[in-house]
């Protein structure tokens, strides 16, 4: 077996793990990044790379300074006090070393701005700001990637040909895509190694402390010893058994929205060595039709004027409005007393003439869906009730009730859009419309996921621990493989990303003096 020796070994090479390979090469450390596909980018590449910092200095030169103590007033009155010592110091950890995150990031010369209008998801609680902490990198041209553009995950469906024939100019196409590439960049110029199709097959340890890891690549078996492995892939989304194992039913590993392929194998090997878990029965839910085997998350779709959701009976029983966690949520919950799982999105003309739908743009509706049920259009609702098999008079009764909230510009079931009563820049009917231009138009809606939250049970500095709390010395983890700060619960847009990347840039910096710590 071939063997070789790296101060860190990173198993994932999505934004977190990218990001702490970065971090660990300004430190001087030697650095392996192993990655079990063949691209790199993992679920970020494709998302809006949001990442909620709180404190950032994005903030303070945009004139809405943030400070350590609103965003734990926050987060406290969010999620309620910590149940233990280690929750109460990781909660501390994020809050302190978000905005230090965010001037490291703006020092390595990323551009990064304010995603506009994004408040945090409770704007109600203490402490919440109405827009500023989520923020996003600025687009890369790929030409400064040079060959390192062919190992950027691309988007679904599309096909990537030879960089000579990509037309200029070949900037980044999403916020997502620019913060892989400017990480992944900035990762291999400075030395760092990228293993793709290498999968790490199993964790060795010596006095119970991480000593080597055992990869696969390219079907070649490669010891690599190294005192510290960092495990940054996701959780188990793409897994049925551990889907049916931990999260509520029903579910179904076609529901999740990522475009990976995590399947809970960084969570078996650290089990297999001691390493605790904890929250598995939790995730990153949102909406999501499916279209073409494919989930797609509509939340965006389920705010939009004339459109309701409803469940198998025909009744609303949620605000559309909502995040997209609470939704998710929301359809279990209901699920437990009518049948909720599919539910269904009631549009009428005008809102699939003005708004996307997955990978159908706006008024444009393919035969084939159509043909196939993936979406259903009748001339009346009493037709639409007919064919989706829901209650007629439950629906035609909802439909009724809703149109005369959307005429009075008050929604009194459930203050559809009415969250953020501070806000005066938008009405307050701005999210109500009536459902009554035919045709109508029906979509099933299932509780989806844009990851598993649950994980790995780690410190304060990300450091794994086991049931009785004792650190496995030389192993952390971050990203999807570790269980998330925010239990049963989003605090905001970008939560998950910002969490990863703290996590990472931590985990790097642990244990290290204080002028290292500082990068």
């Amino acid at each position: 077996m071939e063997s070789l020796r790296a101060d860190l070994v990173i198993v994932g090479a999505g934004a977190a793990g990218l990001l702490a390979a970065v971090a660990a090469r300004r430190l001087g450390d030697e650095v392996i990044v192993v990655e079990s596909a063949a691209l790199a980018g993992g679920a970020t590449v494709n998302g809006n790379g949001a990442m909620w910092l709180p404190g950032n200095g994005v903030m303070a030169k945009a004139g809405t300074p943030d400070t350590p103590a609103a965003a734990a007033d926050y987060l406290h009155a969010l999620l309620g006090a910590p149940a233990d010592s280690t929750q109460a110091d990781r909660r501390e950890a994020f809050i302190r070393t978000a905005p230090k995150l965010a001037r490291w990031l703006a020092s390595s010369k990323m551009p990064l701005q304010l995603v506009k209008t994004t408040a945090d998801l409770y704007p109600l609680l203490p402490g919440a700001k109405h827009h500023g902490r989520t923020i996003q990198a600025g687009p890369l041209d790929r030409r400064v990637l040079g060959g390192l553009e062919e190992a950027l995950l691309p988007e679904p469906g599309s096909s990537r040909g030879p960089l000579d024939r990509l037309p200029l100019p070949r900037l980044t196409s999403g916020a997502g895509e620019s913060l892989v590439a400017h990480l992944l960049h900035r990762a291999v110029a400075n030395g760092v190694q990228l293993w793709l199709n290498a999968t790490v097959t199993e964790l060795l340890t010596t006095d119970s402390a991480v000593s080597a890891v055992i990869v696969d690549r390219d079907g070649t078996s490669v010891e690599i010893f190294t005192p510290k492995v960092l495990l940054a892939g996701g959780g188990y989304e793409r897994s049925q058994p551990l889907r049916d194992e931990h999260l509520p039913l029903p579910t179904d590993a076609t529901w999740t929205a990522t475009t990976t392929m995590n399947d809970g194998q960084l969570l078996t090997l650290a089990t297999n060595i001691g390493a605790a878990t904890t929250n598995l029965t939790d995730a990153w839910w949102t909406p999501v039709a499916l279209i073409d085997g494919q989930a797609y998350d509509i939340t965006d779709a389920l705010r939009q004027p004339h459109s309701l959701l409803v469940d198998s009976a025909g009744d609303r029983y949620t605000d559309e409005t909502g995040s997209g966690d609470d939704l998710g949520r929301a359809m279990y919950d209901h699920s437990r007393s009518v049948r909720a799982i599919p539910s269904y999105l009631i549009m009428d003309n005008r809102h699939r003439q003005s708004c996307p739908i997955g990978p159908w743009k706006a008024g444009n509706t393919p035969r084939r869906a159509l043909d196939e049920q993936q979406i259903t259009r009748a001339n009346t609702l009493n037709d639409l009730a007919q064919v989706t098999g829901l209650y007629r008079a439950g629906l035609l009764g909802t439909v009724v009730r809703f149109n005369n909230f959307a005429a009075k510009g008050n929604d009194s079931d459930f203050s559809r859009g009415h969250t953020d009563e501070s806000a005066k820049s938008k009405p307050k009917s701005a999210n109500l419309g009536k459902i009554d231009k035919p045709p109508f138009w029906a979509i099933k809606v299932y509780p989806g996921d844009t990851g598993t939250k649950g994980g790995l049970v780690t410190d304060a500095n990300w450091r794994v621990l086991r049931s009785d709390n004792s650190v496995i010395q030389g192993l952390y983890a971050c990203a999807g493989t570790a269980a998330s700060l925010f239990p049963g619960v989003s605090p905001a847009n970008g939560a998950a990303l910002g969490e990863a990347l703290v996590g990472a840039f931590l985990a790097v910096t642990d244990q290290r003096s204080p002028r290292d710590r500082a990068l």
